[in-house]
């Protein structure tokens, strides 16, 4: 895949949240905010519905960044069809990080870096990637930026005019939380999966340099799926209707509790060692988009590290889109290095570490 963000690995979770209040805000108030969590110290979440104009472009939510908060998680749920993308966003000090004109499309660059260049790269100054369906963004996703606590405005950008879509926005709290949490999946109609599962502490390894504990909570073994060997894949990510996707909405189902799926199938397309059904992903267990796919075989670790950094926010140092263009990741320490995790490695720069951090993925036990 070339995708800037690209989903899947070529050569070889957001857990936490509390449900949200579904309110469906009319255009007069579509810009309060649902504060939702478990008390003064637990997550913070905030759900809305926008409408679209006719250039795709929605009305603005505001919504408030608390002090302290790690990360600002954006998700926009919506037509499968269609793609999203972030059109603004300004914290309170008033600086805008998008910086396209609001006053007309811009499906056409949307779908042709997308669809022909296949890397989906946004229009603007934010480094973000456009999607089917379901969009995530994670802000900061760089250590030279910074959030800036108190009212914040969002628009969001589509490539079709009209209708509407929900936007989820997580606000973890800054709050040291290290642990991430994972249900292994074995999907197949012959083999299984010990527990603990034996890439569990090459793993733990890996993002241990990051200050990141991996902790294993469910492995389970699912039959009978339709899906224990994946043929295709689809550029430059996975859509809602892809095999991958299908197979995550089934495991959505029978998994408990809110970590991140790691769906261990027998085999993918040749060539390809794992998929990423997000990068980043949503903070939404169950969706068609929630978990790493990734082929049974030697290397797993190192396999499940590269897509899991993925789904936490992690691009490739470089990608290569249809015309030959290289997009280098956001991130300032990062070389186009074999020894990199998200190259062909294990290794992570200090960047790439403040990236996983930011997830709001992490708990705090």
């Amino acid at each position: 895949m070339r995708s800037l963000v690209r989903a899947s690995c070529l050569l070889a979770a957001l857990a936490g949240c509390s449900s949200s209040t579904d309110a469906n805000p009319t255009s007069s108030d579509a810009g309060t905010d649902r504060p939702v969590g478990e008390g003064p110290d637990g997550p913070r979440e905030v759900a809305m519905t926008v409408t679209f104009d006719g250039a795709g472009i929605s009305d603005a939510l505001t919504l408030v960044i608390p002090a302290k908060t790690r990360s600002v998680t954006l998700v926009v749920d919506g037509e499968p069809s269609r793609l999203y993308g972030l059109a603004s966003f300004a914290m309170a000090d008033g600086v805008e990080l998008v910086g396209i004109d609001l006053g007309v499309s811009h499906a056409k660059e949307m779908k042709t870096s997308y669809f022909e260049e296949q890397v989906g790269a946004m229009p603007g100054a934010l480094h973000q990637s456009v999607r089917l369906g379901t969009f995530t963004h994670v802000y900061p996703y760089a250590p030279s930026q910074s959030l800036v606590s108190g009212t914040a405005t969002v628009r969001i950008a589509s490539d079709g005019a009209a209708g509407s879509a929900r936007v989820k926005v997580v606000m973890p709290e800054d709050d040291g939380a290290s642990v991430l949490h994972l249900d292994v999946v074995r999907i197949s109609e012959t083999a299984t999966m010990s527990a603990p599962p034996p890439f569990l502490e090459e793993l733990r390894a890996i993002y241990a340099r990051a200050g990141i504990e991996i902790v294993v909570d469910e492995v389970l073994t699912l039959a009978g799926t339709g899906y224990s060997s994946l043929a295709t894949f689809t550029e430059p990510q996975e859509g809602p209707e892809s095999d991958a996707a299908k197979l995550a909405t089934i495991v959505g189902r029978r998994a408990n509790g809110r970590a991140l799926d790691v769906m261990v199938v027998d085999s993918l397309p040749s060539g390809v060692g794992g998929l990423s059904l997000g990068v980043p992903g949503p903070p939404l267990p169950g969706s068609y988009y929630y978990g790493v796919v990734v082929a049974d075989g030697v290397g797993l670790a190192r396999v499940i590290a590269h897509e899991v950094g993925h789904f936490l926010g992690l691009q490739h140092v470089q990608n290569r889109g249809t015309s030959g263009k290289v997009y280098d990741d956001p991130l300032d320490d990062t070389k186009p290095a074999v020894s990199n995790l998200m190259t062909k490695g294990t290794e992570l720069t200090a960047g790439q570490a403040f990236v996983l951090r930011r997830s709001a993925l992490l708990a705090r036990e």
